[in-house]
């Protein structure tokens, strides 16, 4: 079943996915404070440069997907919707767990 999903999705898209779940599970530990060095280097710094990026990406490959499924016969329109659903839902979970963080750091900025 899930490498059936992983082959109709694709490597890219695949990989895609699995780092953008990846940053949702290091939302959590996202501080306000900026360590430069060790392993809180990569949910200080990384991890939130790379939610910006992965959340654009994800948007853009959505577009695709959907520029791509407009020409397409039903079999490669079944996977097109099947990867516009996957991507949406990742999107919107993705942007609901970094949420807390982006609005601790819009106060920060407003004080």
């Amino acid at each position: 079943m899930i490498a059936d999903y992983l082959r109709r999705v694709g490597f890219l898209r695949a990989l895609l996915m699995f780092v953008t779940v990846l940053l949702v599970f290091l939302s959590p530990f996202a501080g306000g404070h900026i360590q430069t060095s060790g392993w809180p280097l990569i949910t200080t710094l990384v991890a939130p440069v790379s939610f910006v990026i992965f959340s654009f990406v994800l948007c853009l490959d959505m577009l695709m997907t959907r520029v791509f499924m407009s020409g397409t016969a039903d079999a490669e329109r079944r996977r097109f919707s099947l990867i516009l659903r996957s991507e949406a839902v990742l999107l919107l979970i993705l942007l609901a767990s970094w949420t807390p963080f982006m609005l601790d750091l819009l106060s920060l900025r407003a004080n």
